[in-house]
Protein backbone atom coordinates (compact mmCIF):
# COMPACT_ATOMS: atom_id res chain seq x y z
CA UNK A 1 0.00 0.00 0.00
CA UNK A 2 0.74 3.40 -0.69
CA UNK A 3 2.16 5.64 2.01
CA UNK A 4 0.64 8.84 1.21
CA UNK A 5 -1.73 11.42 2.38
CA UNK A 6 0.00 12.05 5.48
CA UNK A 7 1.08 8.25 6.32
CA UNK A 8 4.29 7.24 8.10
CA UNK A 9 6.73 5.51 6.09
CA UNK A 10 6.12 1.94 5.80
CA UNK A 11 6.96 0.77 9.06
CA UNK A 12 8.47 -2.41 7.74
CA UNK A 13 11.10 -0.78 6.19
CA UNK A 14 12.40 -0.14 10.11
CA UNK A 15 12.61 -3.52 10.77
CA UNK A 16 16.23 -5.88 11.11
CA UNK A 17 16.38 -7.19 7.93
CA UNK A 18 15.16 -11.22 9.19
CA UNK A 19 11.86 -9.85 10.37
CA UNK A 20 11.86 -7.63 7.14
CA UNK A 21 11.60 -11.13 5.36
CA UNK A 22 8.85 -12.39 7.31
CA UNK A 23 6.89 -9.53 7.17
CA UNK A 24 6.93 -10.34 2.86
CA UNK A 25 3.68 -11.53 1.73
CA UNK A 26 2.78 -15.09 1.11
CA UNK A 27 1.21 -16.26 -2.01
CA UNK A 28 -1.79 -14.31 -3.35
CA UNK A 29 -3.64 -17.92 -3.58
CA UNK A 30 -3.06 -18.03 0.44
CA UNK A 31 -5.17 -14.30 0.42
CA UNK A 32 -7.70 -16.22 -1.83
CA UNK A 33 -8.22 -19.06 0.11
CA UNK A 34 -8.38 -17.21 3.47
CA UNK A 35 -11.01 -14.71 2.06
CA UNK A 36 -13.12 -17.60 0.68
CA UNK A 37 -12.61 -19.22 4.15
CA UNK A 38 -13.71 -16.06 5.65
CA UNK A 39 -16.83 -15.78 3.51
CA UNK A 40 -18.22 -19.29 4.21
CA UNK A 41 -17.71 -18.79 8.25
CA UNK A 42 -19.03 -15.09 7.61
CA UNK A 43 -22.38 -16.48 6.14
CA UNK A 44 -22.82 -18.88 9.25
CA UNK A 45 -22.00 -15.46 11.28
CA UNK A 46 -24.84 -13.69 9.26
CA UNK A 47 -27.17 -16.70 9.87
CA UNK A 48 -26.38 -16.35 13.52
CA UNK A 49 -27.34 -12.79 13.69
CA UNK A 50 -30.44 -12.65 11.77
CA UNK A 51 -31.45 -15.61 14.26
CA UNK A 52 -30.35 -14.21 17.26
CA UNK A 53 -33.14 -11.45 17.61
CA UNK A 54 -35.83 -13.51 16.41
CA UNK A 55 -35.38 -16.64 18.86
CA UNK A 56 -35.28 -13.36 21.60
CA UNK A 57 -38.29 -11.96 20.41
CA UNK A 58 -40.34 -15.50 19.92
CA UNK A 59 -38.97 -16.08 23.85
CA UNK A 60 -40.13 -12.65 25.48
CA UNK A 61 -42.05 -10.37 22.90
CA UNK A 62 -39.98 -7.81 24.62
CA UNK A 63 -37.63 -5.43 22.56
CA UNK A 64 -35.51 -4.17 25.43
CA UNK A 65 -34.37 -7.56 25.65
CA UNK A 66 -33.63 -7.50 22.07
CA UNK A 67 -31.45 -4.68 22.27
CA UNK A 68 -29.89 -5.72 25.46
CA UNK A 69 -28.83 -8.86 24.23
CA UNK A 70 -27.27 -6.71 21.52
CA UNK A 71 -25.79 -4.54 23.84
CA UNK A 72 -24.20 -7.76 26.10
CA UNK A 73 -22.35 -8.87 22.88
CA UNK A 74 -20.27 -5.74 22.85
CA UNK A 75 -19.60 -5.20 26.71
CA UNK A 76 -16.63 -7.88 26.00
CA UNK A 77 -15.16 -5.71 23.46
CA UNK A 78 -14.78 -2.96 25.74
CA UNK A 79 -13.45 -5.26 28.97
CA UNK A 80 -11.50 -7.64 27.23
CA UNK A 81 -9.91 -6.20 23.81
CA UNK A 82 -6.75 -4.25 26.31
CA UNK A 83 -5.92 -8.08 27.27
CA UNK A 84 -6.55 -9.70 23.32
CA UNK A 85 -4.03 -6.80 21.82
CA UNK A 86 -1.33 -7.63 23.98
CA UNK A 87 -2.10 -12.02 23.58
CA UNK A 88 -2.00 -11.40 20.09
CA UNK A 89 1.26 -9.36 19.82
CA UNK A 90 2.98 -12.19 21.99
CA UNK A 91 1.31 -15.69 20.91
CA UNK A 92 1.24 -17.11 17.31
CA UNK A 93 -2.20 -15.37 15.92
CA UNK A 94 -2.96 -18.68 13.84
CA UNK A 95 -2.92 -21.34 16.53
CA UNK A 96 -5.33 -18.76 18.48
CA UNK A 97 -7.27 -18.21 15.95
CA UNK A 98 -8.02 -21.90 15.24
CA UNK A 99 -8.48 -22.49 19.07
CA UNK A 100 -11.26 -19.43 18.94
CA UNK A 101 -13.20 -20.74 15.90
CA UNK A 102 -13.33 -24.17 18.04
CA UNK A 103 -14.77 -22.40 21.02
CA UNK A 104 -17.48 -20.63 19.04
CA UNK A 105 -18.31 -23.60 16.93
CA UNK A 106 -19.50 -25.24 20.22
CA UNK A 107 -20.88 -22.24 21.52
CA UNK A 108 -23.47 -21.91 19.04
CA UNK A 109 -24.10 -25.63 18.69
CA UNK A 110 -25.25 -25.23 22.16
CA UNK A 111 -28.55 -23.14 21.02
CA UNK A 112 -30.13 -25.91 18.78
CA UNK A 113 -29.21 -29.08 21.33
CA UNK A 114 -30.87 -26.74 23.73
CA UNK A 115 -34.06 -25.85 21.97
CA UNK A 116 -34.28 -29.57 20.83
CA UNK A 117 -34.39 -30.81 24.42
CA UNK A 118 -37.10 -28.12 25.29
CA UNK A 119 -34.55 -26.43 27.49
CA UNK A 120 -33.64 -22.51 25.40
CA UNK A 121 -34.54 -20.09 27.73
CA UNK A 122 -33.66 -16.61 27.42
CA UNK A 123 -30.63 -16.41 29.55
CA UNK A 124 -28.95 -18.97 27.94
CA UNK A 125 -28.62 -16.82 24.97
CA UNK A 126 -27.59 -14.04 26.94
CA UNK A 127 -24.45 -15.84 27.95
CA UNK A 128 -24.08 -17.90 24.79
CA UNK A 129 -23.84 -13.95 23.22
CA UNK A 130 -21.91 -13.01 25.87
CA UNK A 131 -19.10 -15.86 25.70
CA UNK A 132 -18.75 -15.49 21.55
CA UNK A 133 -18.37 -11.85 22.05
CA UNK A 134 -15.42 -12.71 24.35
CA UNK A 135 -13.93 -14.88 22.24
CA UNK A 136 -14.32 -13.02 19.16
CA UNK A 137 -12.95 -9.97 20.29
CA UNK A 138 -9.34 -10.97 20.08
CA UNK A 139 -10.43 -13.11 16.59
CA UNK A 140 -11.91 -9.69 14.85
CA UNK A 141 -8.45 -7.87 15.78
CA UNK A 142 -6.26 -11.26 14.36
CA UNK A 143 -7.87 -10.76 11.35
CA UNK A 144 -6.93 -6.93 10.69
CA UNK A 145 -3.37 -8.39 11.91
CA UNK A 146 -3.30 -10.35 8.99
CA UNK A 147 -4.26 -8.62 6.12
CA UNK A 148 -0.48 -6.96 6.04
CA UNK A 149 1.23 -10.53 5.50
CA UNK A 150 -1.29 -11.70 3.63
CA UNK A 151 -1.67 -9.14 0.84
CA UNK A 152 1.65 -6.98 1.17
CA UNK A 153 1.88 -3.69 0.26
CA UNK A 154 -1.62 -3.32 -1.08
CA UNK A 155 -3.50 -3.52 2.06
CA UNK A 156 -6.45 -1.63 0.99
CA UNK A 157 -7.05 -4.15 -1.89
CA UNK A 158 -6.28 -6.63 0.91
CA UNK A 159 -9.05 -4.83 3.47
CA UNK A 160 -11.28 -4.35 0.57
CA UNK A 161 -11.34 -8.37 0.53
CA UNK A 162 -12.12 -8.55 3.94
CA UNK A 163 -15.04 -6.73 3.59
CA UNK A 164 -16.21 -7.87 0.62
CA UNK A 165 -16.40 -10.75 1.39
CA UNK A 166 -17.89 -10.27 5.10
CA UNK A 167 -20.75 -7.72 3.44
CA UNK A 168 -21.24 -10.26 0.75
CA UNK A 169 -21.98 -12.89 3.53
CA UNK A 170 -24.35 -10.45 5.00
CA UNK A 171 -26.50 -10.01 2.27
CA UNK A 172 -26.75 -13.44 1.33
CA UNK A 173 -27.33 -14.88 4.79
CA UNK A 174 -29.77 -12.87 5.72
CA UNK A 175 -32.13 -14.11 2.21
CA UNK A 176 -30.57 -17.63 2.58
CA UNK A 177 -32.21 -17.52 6.54
CA UNK A 178 -35.18 -16.12 5.49
CA UNK A 179 -36.03 -18.49 2.88
CA UNK A 180 -35.14 -21.85 5.38
CA UNK A 181 -37.29 -20.19 7.89
CA UNK A 182 -40.58 -21.58 5.50
CA UNK A 183 -38.45 -25.12 5.90
CA UNK A 184 -36.85 -25.32 9.23
CA UNK A 185 -37.48 -23.93 12.44
CA UNK A 186 -34.86 -21.08 13.35
CA UNK A 187 -32.71 -23.07 15.90
CA UNK A 188 -32.29 -25.42 12.82
CA UNK A 189 -30.52 -23.27 11.06
CA UNK A 190 -28.21 -22.54 13.25
CA UNK A 191 -26.49 -26.11 12.05
CA UNK A 192 -25.42 -24.59 9.31
CA UNK A 193 -23.37 -21.68 11.38
CA UNK A 194 -21.74 -24.87 12.46
CA UNK A 195 -20.97 -26.23 9.36
CA UNK A 196 -19.31 -22.64 8.64
CA UNK A 197 -16.46 -23.11 11.20
CA UNK A 198 -14.92 -26.12 9.91
CA UNK A 199 -14.55 -24.89 6.45
CA UNK A 200 -12.20 -22.03 8.03
CA UNK A 201 -10.59 -24.05 10.40
CA UNK A 202 -9.16 -25.72 7.21
CA UNK A 203 -7.88 -22.56 5.61
CA UNK A 204 -6.74 -21.30 8.75
CA UNK A 205 -5.00 -24.89 9.33
CA UNK A 206 -3.25 -24.39 5.79
CA UNK A 207 -2.20 -21.27 6.39
CA UNK A 208 1.99 -21.07 7.20
CA UNK A 209 2.79 -20.93 10.38
CA UNK A 210 3.99 -17.69 11.66
CA UNK A 211 7.52 -16.99 12.50
CA UNK A 212 8.97 -17.46 15.97
CA UNK A 213 9.19 -13.65 17.32
CA UNK A 214 11.89 -12.53 19.17
CA UNK A 215 11.73 -10.98 22.09
CA UNK A 216 14.55 -10.26 24.70
CA UNK A 217 12.77 -9.81 27.44
CA UNK A 218 9.00 -9.71 27.79
CA UNK A 219 7.63 -6.09 29.53
CA UNK A 220 4.82 -6.90 32.17
CA UNK A 221 1.54 -7.59 30.94
CA UNK A 222 0.37 -4.24 32.11
CA UNK A 223 3.56 -2.36 30.31
CA UNK A 224 2.50 -3.91 27.13
CA UNK A 225 -0.76 -2.43 27.43
CA UNK A 226 0.22 0.59 28.14
CA UNK A 227 1.89 1.00 24.97
CA UNK A 228 -0.75 0.29 22.63
CA UNK A 229 -2.75 2.93 24.64
CA UNK A 230 -0.10 5.68 24.80
CA UNK A 231 0.49 5.39 20.92
CA UNK A 232 -2.80 5.63 20.17
CA UNK A 233 -3.75 8.70 22.84
CA UNK A 234 -0.41 10.24 21.17
CA UNK A 235 -1.29 9.86 17.04
CA UNK A 236 -3.78 12.66 16.47
CA UNK A 237 -4.98 10.81 13.09
CA UNK A 238 -5.43 7.37 14.66
CA UNK A 239 -7.41 8.93 17.95
CA UNK A 240 -9.59 11.40 16.38
CA UNK A 241 -10.64 7.91 14.11
CA UNK A 242 -11.53 6.11 17.19
CA UNK A 243 -13.43 9.22 18.81
CA UNK A 244 -15.93 9.87 15.58
CA UNK A 245 -16.37 5.80 15.25
CA UNK A 246 -17.54 5.66 18.70
CA UNK A 247 -19.86 8.28 18.21
CA UNK A 248 -20.65 6.90 14.69
CA UNK A 249 -21.22 3.71 16.54
CA UNK A 250 -23.51 4.97 19.84
CA UNK A 251 -26.17 5.76 16.44
CA UNK A 252 -25.50 3.19 14.90
CA UNK A 253 -26.43 0.37 17.57
CA UNK A 254 -29.56 2.66 18.31
CA UNK A 255 -30.65 2.23 15.24
CA UNK A 256 -29.48 -1.24 14.53
CA UNK A 257 -30.47 -3.26 17.65
CA UNK A 258 -33.84 -2.19 17.26
CA UNK A 259 -34.76 -2.87 13.72
CA UNK A 260 -36.15 -5.98 13.25
CA UNK A 261 -38.70 -4.66 16.41
CA UNK A 262 -38.93 -1.66 13.88
CA UNK A 263 -39.90 -3.90 11.10
CA UNK A 264 -42.07 -6.63 12.76
CA UNK A 265 -44.26 -4.07 14.55
CA UNK A 266 -44.07 -0.85 12.30
CA UNK A 267 -44.19 -1.77 8.71
CA UNK A 268 -45.61 -5.69 10.10
CA UNK A 269 -43.24 -7.42 7.36
CA UNK A 270 -42.57 -11.47 6.56
CA UNK A 271 -40.06 -13.09 7.28
CA UNK A 272 -39.12 -13.25 3.70
CA UNK A 273 -39.67 -9.53 3.64
CA UNK A 274 -37.25 -8.88 6.42
CA UNK A 275 -34.30 -10.79 5.37
CA UNK A 276 -34.79 -8.75 1.48
CA UNK A 277 -33.97 -5.75 4.08
CA UNK A 278 -30.87 -7.04 5.67
CA UNK A 279 -29.99 -8.48 2.47
CA UNK A 280 -30.10 -4.63 1.10
CA UNK A 281 -28.24 -3.83 4.36
CA UNK A 282 -25.63 -5.91 3.47
CA UNK A 283 -25.61 -5.28 -0.35
CA UNK A 284 -24.59 -2.14 0.54
CA UNK A 285 -21.62 -3.09 2.39
CA UNK A 286 -20.42 -4.94 -0.53
CA UNK A 287 -20.92 -2.33 -3.00
CA UNK A 288 -18.71 -0.01 -0.52
CA UNK A 289 -15.74 -2.44 -0.46
CA UNK A 290 -15.75 -2.56 -3.82
CA UNK A 291 -15.91 1.35 -4.48
CA UNK A 292 -13.29 2.02 -1.66
CA UNK A 293 -10.45 0.70 -4.21
CA UNK A 294 -11.79 3.17 -6.95
CA UNK A 295 -12.26 6.28 -4.69
CA UNK A 296 -8.91 5.95 -2.47
CA UNK A 297 -6.61 5.94 -5.50
CA UNK A 298 -8.23 9.15 -7.01
CA UNK A 299 -9.51 11.10 -4.00
CA UNK A 300 -7.90 12.52 -1.02
CA UNK A 301 -8.70 10.07 1.96
CA UNK A 302 -9.26 14.01 4.05
CA UNK A 303 -12.23 14.62 1.57
CA UNK A 304 -13.33 11.44 0.77
CA UNK A 305 -14.20 10.66 4.63
CA UNK A 306 -16.47 13.44 5.40
CA UNK A 307 -18.65 12.65 2.22
CA UNK A 308 -18.64 9.46 3.11
CA UNK A 309 -20.15 10.07 6.26
CA UNK A 310 -22.22 12.92 5.02
CA UNK A 311 -24.25 9.94 3.12
CA UNK A 312 -24.58 7.95 5.95
CA UNK A 313 -26.20 10.73 7.10
CA UNK A 314 -29.13 11.01 4.45
CA UNK A 315 -28.93 7.06 4.68
CA UNK A 316 -30.57 7.07 8.05
CA UNK A 317 -33.26 9.54 7.49
CA UNK A 318 -33.89 7.90 4.43
CA UNK A 319 -34.60 4.42 6.79
CA UNK A 320 -36.32 6.22 9.18
CA UNK A 321 -39.25 7.95 7.11
CA UNK A 322 -39.37 6.66 3.27
CA UNK A 323 -42.50 5.31 2.50
CA UNK A 324 -41.99 2.32 1.28
CA UNK A 325 -41.43 -1.40 3.34
CA UNK A 326 -37.85 -1.32 1.01
CA UNK A 327 -36.72 2.34 2.52
CA UNK A 328 -34.99 0.67 5.72
CA UNK A 329 -33.20 -1.59 3.43
CA UNK A 330 -32.57 1.06 1.08
CA UNK A 331 -31.40 3.50 3.40
CA UNK A 332 -29.26 0.54 5.82
CA UNK A 333 -27.60 -0.53 2.58
CA UNK A 334 -26.52 3.38 1.89
CA UNK A 335 -25.34 3.57 5.58
CA UNK A 336 -23.02 0.34 5.44
CA UNK A 337 -21.69 0.99 2.25
CA UNK A 338 -20.40 4.43 3.72
CA UNK A 339 -19.11 2.63 7.06
CA UNK A 340 -17.52 -0.27 5.21
CA UNK A 341 -15.60 2.55 3.22
CA UNK A 342 -14.87 3.68 6.01
CA UNK A 343 -13.55 0.76 7.65
CA UNK A 344 -11.41 0.05 4.76
CA UNK A 345 -9.81 3.46 5.11
CA UNK A 346 -9.24 3.14 8.59
CA UNK A 347 -7.81 0.00 8.46
CA UNK A 348 -5.24 0.59 6.00
CA UNK A 349 -4.23 3.66 7.32
CA UNK A 350 -3.44 2.10 11.02
CA UNK A 351 -1.50 -0.75 9.36
CA UNK A 352 0.63 2.18 7.70
CA UNK A 353 1.39 3.71 10.24
CA UNK A 354 1.09 1.80 13.53
CA UNK A 355 4.54 -0.57 13.99
CA UNK A 356 3.75 -3.94 13.32
CA UNK A 357 4.79 -4.99 16.62
CA UNK A 358 2.15 -2.80 18.05
CA UNK A 359 -0.79 -3.19 15.85
CA UNK A 360 -2.78 -6.03 18.28
CA UNK A 361 -2.47 -3.82 21.06
CA UNK A 362 -3.64 -0.22 19.41
CA UNK A 363 -6.08 -1.94 17.42
CA UNK A 364 -7.36 -3.46 20.57
CA UNK A 365 -7.66 0.15 22.84
CA UNK A 366 -9.22 2.04 19.36
CA UNK A 367 -11.67 -0.81 19.41
CA UNK A 368 -12.74 -0.28 23.12
CA UNK A 369 -13.16 3.36 22.50
CA UNK A 370 -15.13 2.97 19.47
CA UNK A 371 -17.22 0.30 21.30
CA UNK A 372 -17.50 2.12 24.84
CA UNK A 373 -20.69 3.63 23.54
CA UNK A 374 -22.36 1.01 21.70
CA UNK A 375 -24.44 -0.49 25.02
CA UNK A 376 -25.69 2.78 25.80
CA UNK A 377 -26.74 3.13 22.03
CA UNK A 378 -28.69 -0.25 21.64
CA UNK A 379 -30.34 0.29 25.31
CA UNK A 380 -31.26 3.97 24.21
CA UNK A 381 -32.38 2.80 20.78
CA UNK A 382 -34.91 0.39 22.51
CA UNK A 383 -36.34 2.67 25.10
CA UNK A 384 -36.85 5.15 22.42
CA UNK A 385 -38.27 2.45 20.08
CA UNK A 386 -41.02 1.76 23.01
CA UNK A 387 -41.65 5.01 23.97
CA UNK A 388 -41.12 8.33 21.30
CA UNK A 389 -42.22 7.94 17.28
CA UNK A 390 -41.28 5.25 15.41
CA UNK A 391 -38.61 7.44 13.42
CA UNK A 392 -36.84 8.88 16.68
CA UNK A 393 -34.37 6.65 16.53
CA UNK A 394 -33.14 7.24 13.24
CA UNK A 395 -33.21 10.58 13.50
CA UNK A 396 -30.59 10.13 16.38
CA UNK A 397 -27.91 7.85 14.32
CA UNK A 398 -28.34 10.48 11.99
CA UNK A 399 -27.09 13.20 14.46
CA UNK A 400 -24.65 11.17 15.19
CA UNK A 401 -23.33 10.74 11.47
CA UNK A 402 -23.72 14.72 11.82
CA UNK A 403 -21.06 14.98 14.45
CA UNK A 404 -18.77 12.42 12.96
CA UNK A 405 -18.42 14.80 9.83
CA UNK A 406 -17.56 17.43 12.16
CA UNK A 407 -14.93 15.51 13.77
CA UNK A 408 -13.21 14.91 10.11
CA UNK A 409 -13.08 18.14 8.91
CA UNK A 410 -11.77 19.80 12.03
CA UNK A 411 -9.14 17.38 13.22
CA UNK A 412 -6.14 16.29 11.37
CA UNK A 413 -8.57 13.34 9.15
CA UNK A 414 -8.98 16.65 7.37
CA UNK A 415 -4.96 16.71 6.17
CA UNK A 416 -5.01 12.74 5.14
Amino acid sequence: MKTARGSSANPASALPQEQQRHSRPHSPLQLVHFLAGYFISRIGDALYTFCLPLLSYRLTGSVLVMSSLFAVSVLPVILFAPFAGVILDRFNRKQLMLCADLIRMGLIALIPILAHYGLLAIWHLYVISLLLSIVSTGYDIAVVTLIPALSGKNLTRGNAGVQTAGQLADMLGPAIAGGLASLMSITSILWLDVASFAVILYVLYRLPQEPARTRSAKPAFAAEMSQGFLWLIRSPVQLALSVQAAIGNFGYSAAYATLTYYLITNLHLTTGQMGMTYTLLAAGGVAGSLAVIYLDRHFRRGRLIPLLLLAGTCGFVLAGFGASWLAPGIGFGLVAACNTSWSVLSASIRQEQVPPELLGRVLSFSRVVTRTAMPAGALLGGWMSGALAPGAVFLLAAAAKLIEVLIAVASPIRRL
